[in-house]
Parts: structure tokens; C-alpha cells; sequence
């Protein structure tokens, strides 16, 4: 205490009590594909040209996040492997994460060869740097299905949704391709297993799956 002043902030303890009080804030969701509609997305997501659309089909069936696939490196690819490999630097845990990528993923990599020494989806418009994230939003408007889904709706929600409805994958399976945190920290601290054949297996089956064409998706969209 200096000069006869309070040094505690008087604020806290209210604070404190609100917090108790108060119900906790609830994360929005963000708008998702239904995944039976998936298929035929992807059929006009590969019919457009250009950088954005690759990017977008390329984080699709890869189930990556948004930054992930934008920011890719050559670097990061094992491509004779088939394995992609995201420094810790650029995950959101801050830890290495690796995804085993899927045939039509690998093709989509080759496509992009030699635009860019560096950067797998640089930007048309600015130099040495990558597509920008308004890239894939605004081909989402042009579709005209951006009031159905965000692009991590339809990269992550709607893989996940798939997963786990139709039972393609154990729910430990799911949440290690989309790089989750274990919430139990007991049991985080056991599982070391990087389900590494099984989540390979997961991600052909989603980029088959999103190949069918779109009218042999029979099941009836709620």
C-alpha cells in the first residue's frame, strides 16, 4: 500500500461471485454440411478452377483445419509415404500432428506442384504468401451454399458427423485425425497410441465416400 490507497482490486471478489452465479457462456456452433450432401458438394468443388477450390477440397478430405491446409509447406509432405506432417508451431495443441493422407489428397498435391517452391496454396494475388481464408469463403458464397455451412463446418463437422453416425471409426479414431486434446488427463497420460493404420483407413474411406456420385447417396437428407 502506498499513499493510503487500497492495493486490492475491490472488483475481484464481485467478479468471483458472478462467475459462480452466472451461467457459463456456451461456444457457438458453427454451420455444418449435413454429410449426406457432402458428395455432391465435392462434384462442384472439383468442376471449379482456380487455387481455392484445390485448397478447400484438399482440407475436406484431409480433415484439417482451415489455417492447416492454407499455410501447407512442401517441407511438411512425405508424399512417397503419403504422410503430411504439421509442426507444433502450427497446430492449435502446440503439438506435431501427423495425417495420412488419403489417394485423392495426394493427387491434389501433385496438381499443385511448381506454382510456389515453398508454399503448396500461395495466393494469386500477393506474392510469398499464402491463400488468404477469404479465398474459400468467398467460393462458398459463389456456390451459393454459405448459409448452410463454414468452411470448418464442412472440413471438420461434417467429417466428424460422418464418423461417428455410420460407425466407420471408434470415436478414439475420430478425435486423434482431427488432432483433439484427450480431456481426461489421467487417460491422456496412458493412451500414446497414434492409431496410425486406423486413421489411415478413416480418412480413404471419407475420400471415397465423398467420390460417389452424388445420386448414388441414397439416404434421405433430414
Amino acid at each position: 500500500m502506498f499513499h493510503g490507497h487500497c492495493t486490492a482490486n475491490p472488483a475481484a471478489a464481485v467478479r468471483r461471485k458472478m462467475r459462480e452465479i452466472l451461467p457459463a457462456k456456451k461456444a457457438g456452433k458453427l454451420a455444418a454440411l449435413d454429410y449426406r450432401q457432402a458428395p455432391a458438394v465435392l462434384q462442384r468443388v472439383r468442376s471449379l478452377p482456380g487455387t481455392a477450390a484445390r485448397c478447400l477440397e484438399f482440407a475436406v478430405v484431409t480433415a484439417s483445419r482451415t489455417s492447416e491446409a492454407l499455410e501447407a509447406k512442401w517441407s511438411e509432405f512425405d508424399l512417397a509415404a503419403g504422410v503430411w506432417t504439421i509442426p507444433a508451431e502450427r497446430m492449435k495443441a502446440d503439438e506435431a500432428h501427423a495425417i495420412y493422407l488419403p489417394a485423392r489428397a495426394v493427387d491434389l498435391l501433385h496438381g499443385q506442384m511448381g506454382q510456389h517452391l515453398e508454399l503448396v496454396f500461395p495466393s494469386p494475388m500477393k506474392a510469398d504468401s499464402p491463400l488468404s481464408n477469404m479465398s474459400m469463403l468467398e467460393l462458398l458464397k459463389r456456390m451459393g451454399i454459405n448459409d448452410r455451412t463454414t468452411v470448418h463446418g464442412l472440413c471438420r463437422a461434417t467429417f466428424s458427423t460422418w464418423a461417428n453416425e455410420t460407425g466407420t471409426a471408434r470415436s478414439d479414431v475420430v478425435e486423434a485425425c482431427l488432432a483433439h486434446g484427450e480431456a481426461n488427463l489421467v487417460r491422456a497420460a496412458y493412451n500414446r497410441s497414434a492409431y496410425a493404420d486406423e486413421r489411415r483407413a478413416l480418412l480413404a474411406a471419407w475420400s471415397e465416400y465423398l467420390a460417389r456420385p452424388a445420386l448414388a447417396v441414397v439416404e434421405t437428407v433430414a
